[in-house]
C-alpha cells in the first residue's frame, strides 16, 4: 500500500512523494518508481536554485543600465551621505563556484579576505544598515569613511567562508535573508544565523519569504511575502528588522508605499551608486563587488 507524503521545498514548489507503509514489502517496480521520483525531486530543486541565480544575473544587467541612465539625468537631493553599500552573494573557492555554476555571483574566499583586510587597514568603519538609515532620517553624520557590507540570499557559504573573515577583522555585516529558503541545501540554517547574530557583528534583514519578484505579484502576495519573512525573523532571532532588500532588485511604487506605511526605515536596491540620500531611502544604492581589488570600485 502506498501513502502520499506532502513535501514543500523552498516555499516555491509543492511535490507529492509516495511513502511505503511500514511492514509492507515493496515490489521491485515500486522501489524503482520511488528512486525515479526522488531523482526527479532533486533535479527540480536544483533547477529552482539555478533559476534564482540566472534571474539575478539578468535583472542586475538591466539595473546597471538603469543606474547609468539615472546618474546622467538626476542629481542627489535632500540630506545625503557618501557611504558605499557593498553587495555580495556567494563567498567560496572559485573551484567550488565552477562546480556549482555560481561563478557570476561568487567572490573567491581568498580574494574576500584581501578585500576585508584592505578595509581594515585603510581606516574604513563598517556600519549597519540601521545606522545608515537612522543617520539619513535624522540628518546625522556617520564616522569618516563609513561603509556597509551586505550579503544577499542567505547562502551557507557566508557562514563557512565569510564569517571567519568578518570575525577576524571585526566588521559589521548585514545579511539579507529570504526566510523560506533557510534550511535548504546550500542555504543557511537558523542555528548558523543565530550564532552569527549573537556575535554582535551580524544583522539579519528582510529579503522576503520565497525570494519573490515583488513587482510582478499581487498586492496580497507582496504583503504576505514581507510579513511572513518579518514574522520568521522575529520568531527565530528575536529581532524585528525594518529594512528590506528587493529580490532581483525589482521595485514598484506599490512596494515602496507599503514599506513606508508599515514602519520600514529603508530598503536597498541593486541600483549602482555610493551616495545615499533620504530622498531615495527606499531605494538605497549599492555597488556589486566581484573579484577585483576594492580600489577598482572607487573604495
Amino acid at each position: 500500500m502506498i501513502k502520499i507524503k506532502l513535501l514543500i521545498t523552498t516555499g516555491l514548489l509543492i511535490l507529492l512523494i509516495p511513502v511505503l507503509d511500514k511492514g509492507i514489502r515493496p515490489s521491485p517496480n515500486t522501489v524503482l518508481n520511488q528512486k525515479n521520483i526522488t531523482s526527479k525531486v532533486s533535479n527540480e530543486i536544483s533547477q529552482i536554485i539555478k533559476t534564482v541565480e540566472a534571474t539575478n544575473q539578468q535583472v542586475e544587467r538591466s539595473q546597471t543600465q538603469l543606474s547609468k541612465e539615472e546618474n546622467n539625468q538626476t542629481k542627489p537631493a535632500g540630506y545625503c551621505l557618501n557611504v558605499p553599500i557593498l553587495m555580495y552573494h556567494h563567498i567560496q573557492p572559485q573551484s567550488t563556484a565552477i562546480e556549482k555554476w555560481q561563478t557570476n555571483f561568487t567572490v573567491d574566499n581568498g580574494t574576500f579576505d584581501n578585500q576585508m583586510a584592505y578595509l581594515a587597514s585603510s581606516g574604513y568603519t563598517t556600519v549597519s544598515l540601521d545606522q545608515l538609515a537612522l543617520a539619513l532620517t535624522n540628518h546625522q553624520a556617520l564616522p569618516p569613511k563609513s561603509i556597509v557590507l551586505t550579503f544577499d540570499d542567505g547562502y551557507e557559504d557566508i557562514y563557512t567562508y565569510a564569517y571567519p573573515t568578518i570575525k577576524k577583522y571585526q566588521l559589521k555585516t548585514n545579511l539579507m535573508i529570504p526566510t523560506g529558503l533557510m534550511e535548504n541545501i546550500d542555504y543557511l540554517t537558523w542555528s548558523q544565523l543565530k550564532e552569527m547574530s549573537s556575535s554582535g557583528l551580524v544583522s539579519a534583514y528582510n529579503h522576503t519569504w520565497s525570494h519573490a519578484n515583488l513587482a510582478s505579484v499581487s498586492q496580497t502576495k507582496m504583503e504576505s511575502e514581507v510579513q511572513t519573512a518579518q514574522r520568521q525573523l522575529t520568531d527565530n532571532l528575536g529581532t524585528s528588522p525594518k529594512i528590506l532588500a528587493y529580490p532581483y532588485g525589482q521595485i514598484s511604487q506599490n512596494i515602496t508605499n507599503y514599506l513606508s506605511q508599515n514602519g520600514f526605515l529603508a530598503a536597498v536596491s541593486t541600483i549602482g551608486g555610493q551616495i545615499q540620500c533620504n530622498s531615495f531611502i527606499m531605494t538605497l544604492h549599492r555597488t556589486r563587488i566581484g573579484n577585483s581589488p576594492l580600489s577598482s570600485y572607487g573604495i
